[in-house]
């Protein structure tokens, strides 16, 4: 067999560095990555066919386990179906390392078959690319989990014979051992925070992992009467929640929010009345916090500078200062939300609330749906506060939701809901074919026939092509699907079936489960639209 050399070096330098999971997608081209993978032993293999879901699998695994996954597949446009997980990995800054086969060089452009132009295959949506040629493993790890965490790409060129011979082992590695990571340490100039005293001082959350000494001291800032606002996906403790996506419904109070001092952790918001609410209303000085980000983002429009440093350090800081209290987001009726929910309606708005009552009594984690499933969480009174919540949304597109879910599933013993709607479990079917579909896993589907975000938007509700072209009205059920996964199959159509339905499915099983609830599309925008109007005055 021939081996390219250093393979089996770059396998095991990645194994010392703490690299131990590997999603592998089939192929020839592919198979001494896979043999040396599989045959290293340190490694926990799990095979995928579909390079698409195998993608946003690994991508599950790494933010379970916070540390980078291999991704490999064979030559062609295998790599290329990985790119959805790439670039979610990318902006959600996820550490994932991929391993393509290629074909040799002298064949590329030549119409030999499977071959495609695989070098900077991401362009620009991994932190580092390297060829097999040249390369330098520990460079692949630390570029992964530097921050800003990331993708990362190696292509290796794999010329025929591809198997081994009967009895034959691999070849033993010829290099000295990988170079460890070196831990990056952070310094910033605290003076930036001299004159932050008598200012009214607002600070955001944008997506972020759940974090207990943060989340620590979010609370604290919190409970001094400084404004911590951010969506469910930034897993905030409860004293941080205010709301704020409802209660920027009514643009007359917007001039109230301005802040003097704003200060950004995390990543993108959901709400997208934050981000125009501080468009207009722009802040003295913003600052971002983050170690070492990627560019320079700034989606309010009005960022005085990047401090580069960790999350835990400014904090401290922000707490040991004596900070004026800023109660402007405190205009808030708290009895629309009670007298809304009060009386249960067969509708999204009133389903999601008493699902995410559910789940908070759970030791879950729960990953959510683009479109509505993420708002949907923002928007009900019911919170997930106990719950930690992941949701694809460096790209915010539906592909992989559930993939996603599946991945991160094998790395815990706790429930895995995945919480979605039917247009986006429809996408990622493929997530549901293979073999580690645990008995923790837990799939809610949403069916109102389609993608029903199009109907809540201005200027595409009102669209002649908004049903056919828009909204895809689509008659398809997950049933089918559940049962050809082995999956126990339930399903509602009504709150007397529901309320009976949830805990059984919240239940321990020897099987994965999934439940789809059927919803009318049309009454689901009439309870939406009357639930925002209660917040516009």
């Amino acid at each position: 067999m021939a081996y390219p050399a250093g393979l089996v070096d770059l396998i095991d330098d990645l194994y010392q560095q703490g690299v131990n999971e590997a999603v592998i997608c089939p192929g020839s081209r592919n198979a001494p990555i896979m043999l040396a993978l599989v045959r290293h032993g340190g490694f926990r293999c799990y095979s995928i066919a579909d390079e698409r879901s195998a993608g946003f699998f690994g991508l599950g695994l790494a933010l379970k386990s916070k540390k980078p996954v291999i991704l490999c597949c064979t030559s062609g446009s295998a790599g290329l179906n990985f790119a959805p997980a790439v670039v979610e990995a990318f902006f959600q800054e996820v550490p994932l390392i991929v391993l393509t086969a290629d074909r040799p060089a002298e064949w590329i452009g030549q119409w030999d078959g499977q071959t495609i132009y695989q070098n900077q295959l991401y362009g620009k949506h991994v932190k580092h690319f390297e060829s097999f040629e040249a390369f330098k493993p520990h460079q692949l790890v630390q570029q992964a989990i530097h921050f800003p965490q990331g993708p990362v790409h190696m292509n290796i060129p794999i010329a025929e014979p591809f198997y081994p011979a009967k009895g034959e082992e691999l070849p033993v590695r010829t290099s000295l051992v990988a170079s460890q990571p070196v831990d990056q340490v952070f310094t910033w100039d605290k003076s930036l925070l001299n004159d932050i005293k008598d200012q009214k001082i607002m600070i955001t959350v944008g997506q972020r992992p759940y974090d207990k000494v943060e989340n620590e001291l979010f609370e604290q800032l919190a409970l001094k009467g400084i404004p911590v606002i951010g969506d469910a996906t930034a897993n905030l403790p409860a004293a941080c929640e205010l709301h704020h996506d409802l209660l920027l419904a009514n643009e007359a109070l917007w001039p109230n929010y301005q802040a003097d001092f704003h200060l950004h952790f995390g990543k993108s918001f959901v709400s997208k009345r934050i981000k125009q609410m501080m468009r207009m209303f722009k802040p003295t000085k913003s600052y971002l916090i983050h170690p070492n980000p990627i560019e320079r983002p700034d989606p309010f429009q009005s960022l005085t500078d990047v401090i580069q440093t960790d999350t835990v350090s400014v904090l401290k800081e922000l707490v040991s200062k004596d900070l004026q209290a800023n109660p402007s987001f405190k205009t808030w009726n708290p009895s629309i939300q009670p007298a809304f929910f009060e009386k249960q309606a067969w509708n999204e708005l009133h389903i999601y609330n008493a699902i995410i009552q559910q789940i908070s009594q759970q030791e879950v984690d729960i990953h959510v749906g683009n479109s509505l499933a993420i708002r949907y969480i923002n928007w009900t009174e019911a919170k997930l506060h106990g719950t930690e919540v992941f949701s694809n949304r460096g790209t915010s597109g539906i592909d992989g939701s559930l993939s996603t879910a599946v991945g991160a599933s094998q790395s815990t013993d706790k429930l895995t809901v995945a919480l979605l709607g039917d247009v986006s479990f429809q996408y990622d079917r493929n997530a549901l074919w293979n073999y580690y579909l645990g008995s923790n896993l837990r799939i809610i589907v949403m069916n109102n026939a389609g993608g029903a975000i199009f109907q809540i938007l201005d200027g595409a509700k009102d669209l002649a092509e908004l049903s056919e072209f828009m909204v895809t009205k689509q008659h398809i059920t997950a049933e089918n699907t559940a049962k050809d996964a082995g999956l126990t199959y339930l399903k509602a159509q009504n709150f007397n079936e529901l309320n009976s339905i949830l805990p059984d499915f919240f239940a321990p099983g020897a099987i994965g489960k999934l439940l789809e609830i059927f919803t009318d599309s049309t009454e689901n925008t009439a309870a939406l639209q009357a639930y925002m109007a209660l917040f516009k005055h």
